[in-house]
């Protein structure tokens, strides 16, 4: 993750960031757009609009456009708020459209914001939402994805129980194209099924302990990072993919989600599949016949 400064010029002190500031908060952003963060903080930098922030980040790079001494015009407060007076201010680039870019870009987002924290010996109770501050709708896609999963995640990197770097192809190296009828979206699942590999849970378990990732359990972060190390012609697995047949020893075929997991010796308690539900997008999991059978089908790569 590249770390790089573009700062606003003196002569816009007045317009962009008039006051002194002693940050005491974070407060996070989703740009709303598809523009890059080079992109960002120029327009931020060259207009003469009040409107100012101190980072943009995106799946390649940060890029800092105010000092941190100074104060941003981003949080909608006013001028003696506090989100505008005492916040660091950063904005994540790639939300409007989702997908792949956006994935990375929130990785390198919590990478970055656990270093900001650690390095002023913070906790994640400095983060706040551009919501906190004025009822904005902000960040967008984490507060539609669950606000809490991102603080979560950021104070597990903050306590050096993960690190997840976004694997970003060299700008100089563009990704070769994809051959005709090969998926080209963001879902693991569709990918395994165009190139006509297993895309059952098993399957996938088997291939991400392949590529290197430990203790997979599904996740949107584990999928995007398997799905990435699949469609990179420089990475290989450390032992041979398996085969289709690998994924059939259990031998269960029935739609009960408790006995398929006892058959692929997961953990099937309440607790657990709870666990996998929220991982897999099923929300407010009580253990209906419905909410089994989706969580059931997604397992298996349906």
């Amino acid at each position: 993750m590249n770390i790089r400064k573009n700062l606003v010029s003196t002569d816009k002190y007045r317009l962009k960031c008039p006051y002194p500031m002693v940050a005491e908060f974070i407060t996070v952003h989703n740009t709303a757009n598809d523009a890059s963060a080079d992109n960002e903080i120029r327009y931020m930098i060259s207009n003469d609009r009040e409107v100012s922030f101190h980072y943009a980040i995106d799946d390649k790079e940060v890029v800092q456009g105010l000092p941190l001494n100074r104060n941003g015009w981003h949080a909608g407060d006013g001028a003696n708020g506090d989100g505008n007076r005492k916040s660091i201010g950063i904005e994540i680039c790639y939300s409007k459209s989702g997908g792949v870019r956006w994935e990375f870009a929130k990785t390198n987002a919590i990478r970055f914001i656990a270093m900001l924290l650690k390095e002023r010996n913070w906790g994640v109770d400095r983060l706040r939402q551009h919501y906190d501050w004025s009822r904005k709708n902000c960040p967008h896609r984490l507060r539609a994805e669950g606000w809490q999963r991102f603080v979560d995640a950021i104070r597990k990197e903050l306590n050096g129980t993960i690190s997840t770097p976004a694997p970003v192809p060299p700008a100089s190296t563009p990704p070769p194209a994809p051959s005709p009828g090969i998926y080209t979206g963001s879902s693991l699942v569709d990918y395994l099924k165009s190139i006509r590999k297993p895309s059952d849970f098993i399957s996938r378990s088997a291939l991400a302990k392949q590529y290197g990732i430990s203790n997979y359990s599904g996740t949107a972060e584990q999928n995007m990072r398997l799905l990435n190390l699949l469609r990179s012609s420089t990475v290989k697995p450390q032992s041979p993919a398996p085969k289709p047949q690998q994924s059939k020893p259990s031998g269960y075929n029935g739609a009960s989600l408790v006995d398929y997991l006892k058959s692929i010796k997961v953990d099937s308690s309440f607790a657990n599949r709870s666990r996998l539900a929220a991982r897999n997008g099923i929300k407010n999991y009580i253990g209906t016949a419905g909410q089994n059978l989706r969580l059931l089908k997604i397992l298996r790569g349906f």
